[in-house]
């Protein structure tokens, strides 16, 4: 299903704005991270981010996708390396951000940095 990414700009840029104050925890790993929102008394919402490599070495297609509760997928979003509009290049950012925000979180790399740094000063 591809859709029109200018339909679900509001809900990429909460995402997004929500994913960057760390209000919405993303867990995962190997290239797929996913966050859930909601709670057991109402409908939760799961949000994945996923990359693909393509045959530019130097892209790597990122996806959003939507589903509900019963995993159903209510949308899907790629990042575009070359985008036609002004808005697809406005969300092909916002997911690039997104997926490497998420990462960041997931995998904890800060503090990964940081035990590297503090290991390395004992060499």
């Amino acid at each position: 299903m591809k859709s029109n990414p200018s339909e679900y700009v509001t809900i990429i840029q909460k995402l997004l704005e929500r994913t960057r104050q760390g209000r919405v925890q993303w867990q995962g790993g190997l290239g797929i991270f996913y966050c859930k929102l909601g709670t057991e008394q109402e409908s939760t919402l799961k949000f994945t981010l996923s990359s693909a490599a393509t045959r530019d070495i130097n892209f790597d297609v990122r996806f959003l996708v939507m589903e509900d509760v019963n995993g159903n997928e209510l949308f899907r979003i790629e990042s575009n390396d070359l985008p036609t509009t002004a808005a697809e290049e406005a969300v092909s950012g916002m997911i690039n951000e997104l997926y490497e925000l998420a990462r960041k979180q997931a995998l904890k790399v800060d503090e990964k940095l940081e035990l590297a740094v503090s290991l390395l000063d004992r060499v």
